[in-house]
């Protein structure tokens, strides 16, 4: 039941990070081109930046659901030490695919 649980808690956590990261995507900031007619030369004007709460509200709840797994599953340094096997290294490169495939430009 706690396996369960735990799923369903995840899922919810990574629904709701979709949705902030599509609602990020929904209202970036767009730029307006300003002539200064004293100095003579062109500047933007940025609207108010609410994609940035949106987008930083999204990585918490990954970061979240995240630990959540990780605290289950008494993974890296959520439990005790594990010997090092070929099961740690795929939760290893597991671990950085994920975070991969969320955050390409890093």
């Amino acid at each position: 039941m706690a396996s369960k649980l735990l799923l369903v808690a995840v899922f919810v956590l990574d629904l709701i990070a979709f949705g902030l990261a599509v609602a990020a995507e929904q209202r970036r900031s767009t730029a307006k081109i300003v002539q200064d007619s004293e100095v003579n030369y062109n500047y933007c004007v940025y609207d108010s930046d609410i994609s940035t709460g949106y987008g930083v509200g999204a990585f918490l709840f990954l970061m979240v659901s995240q630990a959540l797994v990780m605290a289950a599953s008494k993974c890296f340094c959520c439990g005790k030490g594990l010997n090092p096997s070929g099961s740690r290294a795929w939760a290893v490169i597991l671990f950085i695919v994920c975070w991969y495939v969320v955050f390409p430009d890093c």
